[in-house]
């Protein structure tokens, strides 16, 4: 949950410290590997399939959006997309957002990964995650490159 303003250069920095590309999303971005799409501070990123390509989709949020960006929003919209091809991953932040989402994403075969409380700064979505009782692991943040990896198909898990 960034504030509209932030999270251009928040994006900016991230791309340049990657070996991928990491950008603000821009409405009809289309997603693919090696890119990471950050949302826009006041809007929510959802995700459509338009014919072959997936693309980003940023909307004004809702009156019944209790967080902006909404990670909920975004989860379900992806889940839509990709169904058991999804991987939900709930990291620090305050309150709930994000547990409805995933419970729509399980629902659909998603796997869900949460970071851990001993690494959170905050714990409060992905304590409100893991209650849900639908996360497959939780790991820490230290953890966590190697565990999307895993989980992705990209590198074999150890520990």
């Amino acid at each position: 949950h960034m504030p509209a303003g932030f999270t251009n250069a928040f994006s900016e920095r991230i791309n340049r410290s990657t070996g991928f590309e990491v950008k603000e999303a821009k409405d009809g971005d289309e997603v693919f590997a090696g890119r990471a799409l950050i949302a826009p501070g006041g809007r929510n990123l959802l995700f459509a399939r338009v014919g072959e390509k997936v693309v980003a989709r940023v909307v004004v949020p809702g009156p019944k959006d209790r967080y902006i960006p909404s990670v909920d929003a975004m989860f379900c919209s992806c889940a839509e997309v990709y169904k058991n091809r999804m991987l939900a991953v709930v990291l620090t932040g305050m309150g709930n957002d994000g547990a409805q989402g995933v419970r729509v994403a399980k629902q659909l075969g998603a796997q869900i990964v949460a970071e851990s409380e001993e690494s959170a700064v905050v714990f409060g979505m992905p304590r409100e995650a893991i209650a849900t009782g639908l996360v497959d692991r939780v790991v820490p943040m230290d953890s966590m490159a190697r565990e999307i990896a895993h989980r992705s198909g990209y590198l074999p898990r150890f520990g």
